[in-house]
């Protein structure tokens, strides 16, 4: 295999792989979670790392520390922003991934 088709198929992997994974996010606190079609107002937003395209949390992946315990309704939307796609295809060839969680007030 010449040494272009191998790089070609090295970005092409840590392409994919970046937009690929299993990263989970610990939805916690006293609120009530509700359906992502009911609008709200927009309280937090997280970025959270993780290493072997989401398997092993970098750190704490829980929502806790930005609810306020005020809220009594609240949706949470998991988002691939541009910034974590760019942040993915660099980190990507050692397996660093984040995501970013937006958490709504929902009245």
């Amino acid at each position: 295999m010449g040494k272009r088709k191998l790089i070609t198929l090295a970005l092409l992997f840590v392409l994919v792989s970046s937009f690929l994974g299993c990263a989970t996010i610990k939805v916690g606190g006293n609120a009530q979670l509700v359906s992502s079609s009911q609008e709200g107002t927009k309280i937090a937003e997280q970025r959270y790392w993780y290493a072997l395209w989401g398997l092993v949390p970098l750190g704490d992946n829980s929502t806790d520390p930005y609810i306020p315990s005020s809220v009594k309704k609240l949706r949470v939307e998991t988002t691939t922003t541009f910034i974590d796609g760019l942040i993915s295809f660099f980190t990507g060839i050692v397996t660093i991934t984040c995501r970013t969680a937006e958490i709504y007030e929902v009245k």
